[in-house]
This record gives C-alpha cells, structure tokens and sequence, in this order.
C-alpha cells in the first residue's frame, strides 16, 4: 500500500497511502455507452479515536474489500461513510450491502435516489458536517 508519487500510473481499485491515517483509491466511472472512462475516487480517513470515515465510494472488487477489510478491522472501524459528490451514487448500494455496520450520509440526492440505505442525516445539516471535527472540516462552498 505504499504511494505511487505518480497518479497517472496508479492502478485502479487499489487501496493507496497517500499521507499519514489518508488512503486515496480511483475507480472506474464510464460514460457516454460506457466509452470514456472518467474515472472516479474514494477516500479513507484515520480519526484521531482509530476510527475511519469514507468519502465517496468506487465499486468494490475482492481484491479492494480485503484491502479494506485489512485496514478496517472488517470494517467494524468504519463509523461513517459520506456522500460528497451528489452524482457520486452508482457504487453506494454495494458498499452498503458490504458493509452496513457503518452509519451514512449523504447529499440530499443521495437520501432520494438511494431510499434503500437507511441514510442518517444530510449534508445540508451543519451538525453532520461538523461531525468528525477537529480531524475533518467540512463546508458547502458559496459557489460564487
């Protein structure tokens, strides 16, 4: 799991270190009949109680989930896992399905198009955004 210093040359679905308690993974994201793959991301926070928060989510292959298995403890140290990106959806259901001890949260888009995960809270709500602080900042930009 060491850092490849050069993203371009990173593999998919492979757990990275980038830093200290911060693991980066780029997926797969096809478009347009499935011609250009965009790509997409997901990354893994360490908080400071050993704990760990996802944000975003690629699809998971067995190689990943033991990766991830590994780093988590079987998942039992996730405490949450976080919808970011409102168009970042396609792959929230199986990491739900894999890994449904974790509490989620999501975008408003998320919590509509994905019913089926019992979401619990909004990113709208600044109570979940501050959730995870000092070790995570999170704010809605002004897009200005």
């Amino acid at each position: 799991m060491a850092l490849n210093k050069h993203s371009r040359s990173r593999k998919k679905n492979e757990l990275y270190e980038i830093g200290p308690g911060f693991w980066n993974i780029r997926g797969h994201f096809k478009m347009f009949a499935k011609m250009a793959d965009i790509g997409t991301q997901m990354s893994i926070v360490q908080l400071s109680d050993g704990n760990f928060v996802v944000f975003d989510t690629v699809e998971l292959n067995d190689h990943l989930r033991r990766q991830i298995d590994r780093l988590t403890n079987n998942g039992d140290l996730i405490e949450g896992v976080v919808g970011l990106h409102p168009f970042h959806t396609r792959s929230f259901l199986a990491f739900y399905q894999a890994y449904p001890q974790a509490a989620y949260y999501g975008t408003p888009r998320h919590l509509r198009i994905l019913p089926e995960i019992p979401w619990l809270g909004s990113l709208d709500d600044c109570n979940v955004r501050q959730k995870w602080e000092p070790d995570v900042e999170m704010r809605i930009s002004a897009g200005e």
